[in-house]
C-alpha cells in the first residue's frame, strides 16, 4: 500500500487518517522463507508538524509462518508492529536525512505502507523460531523428529579438542 504525502503536506498542522493494509504476503530473512498469513487491521495516521514535518503513525500485529528452526515443522507466530516515525518534507516529498541516508520506505511521494511494515518485522522479529519451548529437534543421526518419537540413536557429539584427553583416559581403561 501507498499512500501521497502532496495532499497532506500543504495542511500544515493538520492530520489525515487511512484504512491501512498490507499488500506484502512473503519475505525472506536470513536465508529462511516466511509468509504474512494476517495483519490486524489498522488506521495510518499522518500529521504535520508545522510545515516542515511529517508524523507518520500506525499500530498492528502481523502472524507470520514458517519453520521451527529445531526440528522444521510448521509454526505459525505473532510479530507486533508499531510505527512512530517522523520526516522531513519539503516542496510536497521527504528531504533525505543525512545521517541516514535515503528512508527506504519512501517512493517521490509516496510512503510504502508495506516497506515499513516489513521493516518493523524485521526489527521485532524473534531470535529462535520453535514450535514448542521444549522441541527436541531432529536427530542428527537418523534424521527422525524427536518431538514425535525417540530414536535411541547415540547423538554425543565431543568437543574435537579434547580428543586427545579422552585417548588418554581410554589408554588407561582396565582390560578384562
Amino acid at each position: 500500500m501507498k499512500i501521497s504525502i502532496k495532499d497532506i503536506t500543504s495542511l500544515p498542522d493538520q492530520n489525515k487518517k487511512f484504512a491501512g493494509n498490507c499488500d506484502l504476503h512473503e519475505f525472506s530473512y536470513l536465508g529462511s522463507n516466511f509468509s504474512i498469513n494476517h495483519v490486524k487491521p489498522f488506521d495510518v495516521v499522518l500529521s504535520m508538524i508545522g510545515s516542515k514535518k511529517l508524523h507518520i503513525e500506525f499500530t498492528s500485529e502481523c502472524t507470520i509462518s514458517g519453520e521451527c528452526d529445531r526440528c522444521l515443522t510448521s509454526v505459525s507466530f505473532m510479530v507486533p508492529v508499531s510505527i512512530d516515525e517522523t520526516v522531513e518534507v519539503s516542496e510536497g516529498q521527504v528531504v533525505m536525512d543525512e545521517d541516514i541516508g535515503p528512508y527506504s520506505f519512501v517512493d517521490g511521494e509516496d510512503i510504502d505502507i508495506d516497506e515499513l511494515i516489513l521493516n518493523e518485522i524485521l526489527l521485532n522479529f524473534p531470535a529462535k523460531i520453535l514450535c514448542q519451548d521444549d522441541c527436541k529437534g531432529i536427530c542428527p543421526v537418523c534424521g527422525k523428529n524427536r518431538n514425535i518419537e525417540p530414536c535411541g540413536c547415540d547423538d554425543t557429539v565431543l568437543d574435537p579438542r579434547m580428543a586427545q584427553f579422552l585417548d588418554v583416559f581410554n589408554s588407561f581403561k582396565e582390560v578384562k
